[in-house]
């Protein structure tokens, strides 16, 4: 995923990197995530390191565990609330923000989500959801939700993220894009 998204950064704003997010109950922001470091910033960040059966033989813990307890990494994860952090951090002008949110365990139907997602509709950003939750989840069910709420328009879900390895990166971006490249030429209120 953190690979994927900086080779998909520096295309849509070279040199700007990434400013990646984890979320548990809270939203906490990480260190900013560049091409020329992804490797070393995914060994910190973005891997949980398998347990070992011998003491002798466990690794170290990287950047991640070491930042288990405040981040709450083991806890119950609310999405709602990493929308609101997220937002209010946005600039309200200029250029849109595209968020790619992973959503990376099955999650229960919530309606905070959605609540969350109409407050956050008229943000200068694009919330496109990748993965593939649980399918009670409210993100299976956007078209009901923007048939409901017709101007929350800022919002897709691309289920294409997690292909094989072998499949070639421009179909998992083009289908990532697809949404917001449709948002972007909308007319803004």
């Amino acid at each position: 995923m953190a690979r994927r998204a900086v080779i998909l950064g520096e295309f849509l704003a070279p040199g700007a990197g990434v400013e990646p997010w984890i979320y548990t109950a809270r939203a906490h922001r990480l260190p900013q995530l560049q091409p020329a470091d992804a490797a070393e910033w995914i060994e910190d960040w973005a891997v949980v390191p398998p347990p070992s059966l011998l003491t002798r033989d466990a690794p170290p813990n990287n950047r991640l565990l070491a930042s288990a307890d405040r981040y709450g990494l083991f806890d119950s994860a609310d999405a709602a609330e990493a929308i609101r952090t997220i937002t209010a951090g946005l600039p309200e002008d200029g250029v849109p923000t595209l968020v790619l949110f992973h959503v990376w365990a099955p999650m229960f139907d919530d309606p905070s989500l959605a609540d969350q997602l109409e407050a956050a509709s008229g943000a200068n950003a694009f919330w496109q959801f990748l993965g593939d939750p649980d399918l009670s989840h409210v993100v299976w069910h956007l078209d009901e939700l923007r048939a409901e709420a017709p101007h929350i328009t800022n919002v897709g879900f691309y289920r294409g993220w997690n292909l094989p390895q072998g499949t070639p990166e421009y179909l998992l971006f083009r289908g990532a894009l697809k949404r917001f490249a449709h948002w972007l030429r909308q007319p803004k209120n």
